[in-house]
């Protein structure tokens, strides 16, 4: 955890005449990030088909989807799934001598996309998919179901280390802190690396854990106090 102190001292310009509505004040930057365990997880799971004509491999696709698809639902329910991207597309074979390639068959793509709250399933949902039919895992990330917890901890974190560093900044200039005059909260950032899966073959029945890591949310804020002499 790390902050940054920025001192500001607010007084009118020489050119100027002083005014008395002027206050000196100081401003301080604080800074924090706080990790969380993830306690969702998001996976896009891949179904493909190839067959000599397009709607042949789009048929074979539905049936391979439809059975995964069941699969799914008898761990996470269907509220959980849904399908997020489906396409078909020719495959060429190209001449060597740089004539106009012809179609040798298609390609069927569908993904669908499970959000898990219950990441301890996660690989009972990637075996089952995998043994009904899925090809690979597109994407596998980690999240938060509920981040504003998480959130105001990091908040809270970096505008006590703001008001710290306010405090040391005075004591050392030989005043006093008076009144918070302004509050500005900087977009907290969330850090969630994202895990990519092969579902390949394994010489060994044991499957590799899925270690998720931590998720880190950093927040900054500026605080502006009043200086008393």
């Amino acid at each position: 955890m790390r902050f940054v102190l920025l001192l500001v001292l607010l007084a009118p310009a020489r050119a100027q005449e002083p005014s008395r509505n002027t206050i000196p004040s100081i401003l301080v930057h604080g800074e924090a990030t706080v990790s969380a365990n993830p306690d969702e997880a998001n996976i896009d799971i891949g179904i493909v088909t190839q067959a000599p004509s397009s709607q042949a491999a789009a048929d074979l696709n539905a049936r391979q989807a439809n059975t995964v698809m069941q699969a799914l639902r008898t761990l996470v329910g269907s509220a959980s799934i849904k399908t997020v991207n489906f396409a078909v597309n020719p495959n060429y074979r190209y001449p060597k001598d740089g004539g106009a390639p012809a179609i040798l068959s298609y390609t069927a793509n569908n993904t669908v996309r499970v959000v898990l709250d219950d990441i301890s399933k996660l690989r009972k949902v990637i075996d089952a998919a995998t043994q009904a039919g899925a090809n690979n895992v597109n994407r596998l990330t980690f999240a938060l179901h509920d981040e504003k917890a998480v959130r105001a901890r990091a908040l809270a974190e970096a505008a006590k280390q703001a008001h710290a560093g306010a405090e040391a900044l005075a004591a050392s200039l030989k005043v006093k802190l008076g009144r918070l005059l302004h509050v500005e909260e900087g977009q907290p950032v969330i850090i969630s690396p994202a895990r990519e899966i092969e579902l390949g073959k394994s010489e060994s029945m044991e499957q590799p854990p899925i270690l998720p890591g931590n998720i880190e949310v950093h927040a900054n804020v500026k605080l502006t106090f009043e200086l008393i002499q």
